[in-house]
């Protein structure tokens, strides 16, 4: 038989309850030349007993005697590994059926690409979808050192470029070794790519207590500090230090606050203020923003999250907790669109209702940002789901805008709408969009682009002008 192209590399420690999932994942694909690796890190779970009950030579079942944490037990399945291809998986995260064949093709048609990764969904642990995750499709050292433009379970990596930076840095035991090894890959001069589709499940875990904060933000520090001090590392990249420093700060402060860590959580904080005090411009916007996004990204109960980081805000920061309810309220709006982009509807008409009675606004740049998450949702679900979407949408949002404002989010769509199709060469479904935009926000009528690109589809697909 000739060796496998991709191998798939299945790290494995207190995961058995999601194991068969991960595994039956990947022996689904469509894409059937491969290898599954799981590597048992001396899990003291019932990890083999999963594993046995597969009968497919394509899986292989590596034991590790003592517990070496997850970069060592990442390597052995690499070392073990005889494809030319390698895939990360979590064992608690799932393939797309058709993600390993969409990377083989990426790959071979871009020889030039040492790494290739993915959107991706967020899910809970009963496996209920709660975002869609796009990053940008070019990302670079100067991405990887400002945070994670994707998760290990994304990324796709040609053999030859893994072993030439000698995989995983085996002494970050606790955390930062995607980091680490990432930045390495980029210092090396491999190329990254993203295939624009959500190909992996990548599951959450509300409520989880993180264990050594501390250790962690000293691995990721000392993951930068590596970086920086690279002579590779160029000074565009040497310049984004302290907004590098800071997005890390503030993460694991973030952390420790919403354990009652508060000593530790307070330190960090401060130190990402020292680094960019930016984040306290215009009333602490900045600093908000990203308190609400992250208290709702995994899930869970926002409201209790940000009621324990306000209360736990270092003295001389305690104004900011004067925004507490705002900041509150914007989370249920966004808990509450989400839930409806998810069909979710009783739970999201729920956040919403929630949103009115402690009086949030809508505004400009969030119908904005709305406007952007249903072209991205029209991509994955195409345009008949995107359209009621966006009707459940403008129903349940006018409890909390006005007419103008609703038919506003419906033209802006529609305007966005028409320029994707113009973009992908699909003029004959311009005239409809433009039409309808106008309907909903007559401004648009002296928009020149949009006259511009009405005109050039008429004439491209046939139609008189």
């Amino acid at each position: 038989m000739n060796s496998p192209k991709v191998s798939v590399v299945i790290p494995a420690y207190k995961q058995a309850e999601y194991l068969g999932r991960t595994i039956q994942s990947v022996l689904a694909q469509t894409y059937h030349n491969i290898e599954v690796i799981v590597v048992n890190d001396a899990s003291p779970d019932n990890t083999t007993e999963i594993v046995n009950q597969f009968d497919d030579p394509r899986l292989k079942y590596i034991i590790h005697e003592k517990n070496q944490m997850l970069p060592a037990a990442r390597n052995t399945g690499m070392r073990a590994s005889t494809g030319e291809i390698i895939a990360l998986l979590d064992a608690d995260d799932l393939f797309h059926p058709e993600k390993l064949a969409a990377h083989v093709a990426y790959l071979a048609q871009h020889p030039e690409i040492g790494v290739t990764y993915n959107a991706h969904f967020d899910m809970d642990a009963q496996e209920k979808l709660l975002n869609l995750w796009r990053p940008q499709t070019q990302v670079g050292l100067a991405d990887f050192v400002l945070g994670f433009p994707f998760a290990p379970s994304d990324m796709v990596l040609r053999r030859e470029m893994a072993f030439k930076v000698d995989l995983f840095d085996e002494s970050y035991v606790v955390f930062s070794e995607d980091l680490d090894i990432n930045c390495r890959l980029a210092l090396a001069g491999c190329q990254f790519a993203g295939i624009d589709r959500p190909l992996n499940y990548r599951r959450y875990h509300p409520g989880r207590v993180i264990k050594n904060v501390k250790g962690r933000l000293e691995s990721a520090l000392r993951a930068l500090n590596t970086t920086f001090n690279d002579p590779r590392c160029t000074q565009e990249v040497q310049a984004l230090r302290p907004e590098a420093y800071r997005n890390h700060y503030l993460d694991w402060a973030y952390c420790a606050l919403s354990q009652n860590e508060t000593v530790l959580g307070q330190q960090y904080l401060c130190e990402a203020i020292n680094c960019t005090p930016s984040l306290l411009a215009h009333d602490g916007a900045k600093l908000l923003d990203f308190l609400i996004v992250t208290a709702i990204h995994d899930g869970g109960d926002h409201e209790t999250s940000l009621r324990r980081i306000f209360a736990q805000l270092p003295s001389e920061y305690q104004w900011v907790a004067r925004h507490s309810q705002w900041a509150i309220a914007q989370g249920y709006l966004w808990r509450g669109v989400r839930s409806i982009l998810w069909k979710q509807y009783k739970e999201g008409e729920a956040h919403l209702a929630e949103a009115a009675r402690l009086g949030i606004h809508l505004d400009e740049l969030f119908l904005r940002v709305l406007t952007d998450q249903l072209i991205s949702y029209e991509m994955e679900f195409g345009a008949e789901a995107s359209c009621n979407a966006l009707q459940q949408l403008s129903k349940q949002l006018q409890a909390i805008g006005s007419r103008p404002q609703i038919r506003w989010l419906q033209g802006c769509y529609w305007f966005n709408h028409a320029f994707k199709a113009y973009r992908s060469g699909q003029y004959s479904e311009v005239p409809a969009d433009v039409l309808r935009a106008m309907r909903k926000d007559t401004s648009y009528i002296l928009n020149r682009g949009m006259l511009s690109i009405l005109v050039q589809s008429l004439v491209r697909s046939g139609v008189p002008s």
